[in-house]
């Protein structure tokens, strides 16, 4: 409508000038002897707007055909570019789809012309490693860093990645800690470090690393007190072995003192001590913890502590069982403890009386060793068998499945 408009006002514009014109045409006279030039103005304006165009385009065609090299060079230039991009797409995409041998013919076929060299060679050594090609895979890499040097997290972070789906875990941890000094609070990284340092079993330095993952946030917190916890679980149980005095104690020492209530670090730690036979310190651990908050594990454990003083022992947990009188695992550590005092019918009855409310299957392996020993082998007999058939129902019966934590889903390595 605008430009409607615009051009009957140009119309009515150039009919009014023309108008005046014709009534009033003017007088021009150029001379310069020997000649002399007349027409009227209205004539001479025209001619000298005629020649001003005239020169205009004249240049411009000049100038055109002087930049044609220039421009075609820009054309074939971006025409190359949009090729290339087209290119990284589809070898994107091929990554994507799972064709890696396509895809790393993509991403070189375009590296050539292409403004995106990074993406191109992190794109082909990721290929690579989905061909099972390590070597060409370390090629590519380099390539990236030597063409994209301020990019050096980017391609570090690949490779670390890369390595790890190789399974290659000690590389990845020395790609990974040659990382952190660049970027300490990169929570991919520390993430990443994390799962390497628990594939590897490597249980020093992942507790080394819990601050930054707690500081930088690089899991939630859940994720983080699993690993922790499952850290200093595992050193307790690699004290043992070392057969040195004072392993134990110094792996003990080391856990933090908001996880040495943790039921199970302490069931490690006195079954650590059972087993070098401090039935003392053990005793005294487990009951420590039982008072202080009540865990069946632990007192099943405490049964199983053979003291200086069976008697004393046997009395501390007569003690727990006007609070805890349906706990199966009590009754069975009275049992135990009564077997150590030489007091079979009281053992019994506590055997008995575990076994009423459901208790261990373990229950019915010693109850019958107990009533063989006392001349019952009929009976000795009947609890092997149904401790026997309870035993084989649990085999069959499949564990809960679970979505699990971070420490849980990478435990496979295990």
């Amino acid at each position: 409508m605008r430009l409607l408009f615009f051009i009957i006002a140009l119309l009515f514009g150039a009919a009014l000038i023309t108008l005046y014109a014709l009534e009033n045409p003017g007088y021009v006279l150029i001379a310069r002897a020997p000649w002399s030039i007349e027409m009227s103005l209205t004539f001479f304006i025209l001619l000298t707007i005629a020649g001003f165009f005239l020169t205009f385009l004249l240049l411009y065609l000049i100038v055109r055909l002087w930049r044609i090299p220039r421009d075609v060079g820009r054309w074939r230039t971006r025409r190359q570019t949009k090729s290339a991009r087209k290119t990284l797409i589809d070898g994107l995409t091929g990554l994507a789809e799972g064709n890696f041998v396509e895809a790393e013919t993509r991403l070189l076929a375009g590296m050539r012309h292409g403004d995106t060299p990074l993406l191109n060679y992190l794109g082909a050594a990721i290929a690579c490693e989905g061909q099972g090609n390590s070597e060409k895979r370390d090629e590519y890499l380099a390539l990236a860093h030597k063409n994209a040097p301020d990019h050096g997290l980017a391609i570090g972070m690949t490779q670390a990645y890369l390595q790890h789906q190789a399974q290659q875990l000690e590389q990845s941890l020395a790609t990974l800690n040659e990382l952190r000094g660049d970027a300490p609070k990169h929570k991919q990284l520390l993430n990443l470090l994390a799962r390497v340092h628990l594939e590897l079993r490597d249980w020093t330095g992942l507790i080394g690393l819990i601050p930054d993952l707690r500081e930088n946030y690089a899991m939630s917190s859940k994720e983080i007190d699993d690993l922790e916890l499952q850290a200093h679980r595992e050193l307790l149980k690699l004290s043992l072995p070392s057969g040195k005095p004072g392993v134990l104690e110094k792996a003990w020492n080391g856990v933090p003192k908001t996880l040495r209530r943790h039921p199970s670090l302490i069931a490690i730690y006195a079954r650590q001590l059972i087993q070098q036979n401090d039935m003392t310190k053990a005793e005294s651990v487990l009951r420590a913890a039982i008072e202080d908050n009540w865990d069946p594990a632990l007192v099943e454990l405490y049964g199983q502590t053979h003291g200086p003083n069976p008697a004393e022992q046997l009395e501390t947990a007569e003690g727990w069982l006007s609070a805890q009188r349906h706990d199966p695992k009590l009754l069975l550590a009275l049992a135990r403890l009564a077997l150590i005092d030489n007091q079979d019918s009281k053992a019994r009855g506590y055997f008995e009386t575990c076994l009423t409310l459901r208790g261990p299957v373990e229950a019915y392996r010693e109850l019958g060793n107990l009533l063989e020993r006392l001349g019952e082998k009929d009976k000795a007999l009947n609890f092997y068998r149904r401790g026997l058939e309870l035993h084989a129902n649990e085999l069959r019966t499949p564990p809960a499945r679970g979505k699990g934590s971070f420490a849980s889903r990478s435990r496979a390595v295990r």
